[in-house]
């Protein structure tokens, strides 16, 4: 079977766990034993062991027949989650999203930190009237310069476009990182970094 509609609300509830799907995505592309997701994945055997059994009893993973010792595929090669009838979309967008924003602050604490153990918040008024808001330490206000911190990209913007400007800057931005994508070392000694992209229409400008 190639897809299948997940609405069971147990069964979504994990499809909207990003540290679940993880370990489910292994199944969905071949035949797999615990053993061999477990050390692929970096879980211990038995925690892995307890979701195996969870997503078979969820119906997303099945017993291969006759394997020895036990694999298990997933059941379909695609999910389609339906979570309509299970909660709303506010509560669906913070299911997928809020892992990822809780990770993303982590790191850019750990890098501010790194930086400097004192940071202030300094707001400036362009000649436009827009206000700019940035994080500086003081050893930058000092030497009057923001230049020279390897610090975590984190700008926030508000811009007037066009439509088509938006579609196009936003296929821009995916077409660069695609590019760094395939660019991307597998080498264990390259540091990994988390990455966020975001450009919606804002809600408070209508």
């Amino acid at each position: 079977m190639s897809r299948v509609t997940i609405d069971d609300p147990a069964a979504v509830e994990v499809l909207l766990d990003s540290s679940k799907t993880r370990l489910l995505a292994p199944f969905m592309l071949e035949a797999q034993t615990v053993a061999a997701v477990a050390e692929a994945t970096g879980y211990s055997h038995s925690a892995l062991a307890y979701w195996v059994k969870r997503f078979v009893k969820l119906g997303l993973l099945t017993e291969v027949e006759g394997s020895r010792p036990a694999q298990f595929r997933a059941v379909a090669l695609e999910f389609l989650v339906d979570p309509t009838r299970v909660m709303p979309l506010e509560d669906m967008l913070g299911h997928l999203n809020g892992p990822g924003w809780e990770r993303l602050l982590q790191g850019y604490t750990q890098e501010y930190r790194r930086l400097s153990p004192d940071w202030l918040v300094l707001l400036q008024a362009t000649p436009q009237g827009a206000l700019i808001r940035r994080e500086v330490t003081p050893l930058q206000l000092a030497q009057a310069s923001a230049g020279g911190w390897d610090a975590p990209l984190n700008e926030w913007g508000v811009m007037r476009l066009r439509r088509e400007q938006a579609r196009e800057l936003r296929e821009r931005m995916l077409a660069l990182v695609m590019e760094y994508f395939e660019q991307a070392s597998e080498s264990q000694g390259d540091e990994v970094y988390f990455l966020h992209l975001g450009l919606t229409r804002d809600a408070v400008h209508g």
